[in-house]
């Protein structure tokens, strides 16, 4: 098995869709914790579009560390030192995505921060009427 480095510099935002949780041995259902090291693997399921496509995919990130990464569902998450692998098992095969590190990104860190089309403020009115003009009163129905 190979790990490949993932170049997330073209994802937009990418989001975490459920809270940590910890891994637990398929058999026994306990949580696994490394014996060395005492530290445990949190699973995090997350949103990632990239830059130029309309639809989004959901991937599950492992972490390790001693506690849960400090992120919740709906953050805008980084993942630091992100790398993917693939494997074989069983006539199965898939990819799988480990990460140094998962934390609340900054505008900086975020992929692209602002959306490719940005909002308009509440208070700024529009340059010109919406497409129609102004809604006009039914029969019956004064202005």
């Amino acid at each position: 098995m190979q790990n490949v480095r993932v170049d997330v510099g073209d994802w937009i935002r990418p989001r975490l869709i459920a809270d940590p949780e910890p891994v637990v041995d398929f058999d026994t259902g306990e949580i696994k914790i490394n014996p060395k090291t005492g530290e445990r693997d949190y699973l995090l399921s997350v949103a990632v579009r990239r830059e130029g496509q309309r639809r989004a995919s959901a991937i599950e990130v492992k972490v390790r560390g001693l506690s849960a990464p400090e992120v919740s569902e709906g953050d805008v998450i980084a993942l630091d030192g992100l790398i993917v692998t693939y494997w074989e098992q069983n006539g199965r095969s898939g990819l799988a995505f480990r990460a140094e590190s998962a934390t609340r990104a900054t505008s900086a860190v975020a992929g692209n921060a602002a959306p490719a089309t940005a909002a308009r403020s509440a208070s700024t009115p529009p340059a010109t009427p919406p497409a129609g003009g102004p809604r006009s009163a039914k029969a019956g129905e004064s202005a």
